[in-house]
């Protein structure tokens, strides 16, 4: 429980930062600004969002029968800082649109294959579709929009985040997972 309290305010938080970088040049537009120029769903939102990855990407690994990758805190910060490079390169690089979803892939290529990782590379693909269908369920509520769309009712690079996002979720749970085993289990 305290686990997933953790994750539920790191992700929201970290996550949220994204959307702060959208905001500031412009490219999406929320219903609600009221919490620091932010509307006050935003973190409850990406902090369910996390929990969920989380506990979907343990589903991945448990399918695919893999062992947990050997990670470091230091591995976790790295892949939390390339994820949110890839989410911040967004918004001042929006107007490149399919072309920056070209780069961020390219991008996110070598680095899911050096995890020589199958449920890596299969929670990287889903949560690239599935994702932006949520994203797109949301714009529909009326919640928040995309002020630049090019691929429907969001933009055409929103998938490479999403890919980026699933190798940080990959560390993290890496990381807890090994943390979690070699610790003695509580009554």
């Amino acid at each position: 429980m305290i686990l997933r309290l953790i994750l539920f305010l790191f992700g929201g938080i970290l996550i949220s930062l994204g959307d702060r970088v959208h905001l500031a040049y412009g490219l999406l537009t929320q219903d609600d600004t009221s919490f620091f120029g932010q509307a006050w769903w935003v973190i409850p939102t990406f902090g369910l969002v996390s929990v969920a990855l989380y506990d979907g990407f343990r589903l991945t690994r448990h399918l695919t029968k893999e062992a947990p990758r050997e990670a470091t805190l230091k591995s976790c910060a790295l892949a939390c800082v390339l994820f949110l490079a890839a989410y911040a390169s967004t918004g001042p690089l929006d107007a490149w649109g399919p072309w920056l979803a070209v780069l961020l892939t390219a991008l996110w290529i070598p680095r899911v294959i050096a995890r020589r990782s199958r449920a890596a590379l299969l929670f990287s693909i889903l949560l690239a579709l599935l994702g932006p269908l949520g994203e797109i369920t949301q714009v529909n509520t009326g919640r928040f929009a995309y002020d630049h769309p090019d691929l429907g009712q969001v933009p055409s690079w929103l998938f490479a985040i999403y890919l980026h996002g699933a190798l940080a979720v990959h560390e993290l749970e890496s990381y807890l997972s090994a943390r979690s085993a070699a610790s003695p289990a509580k009554a």
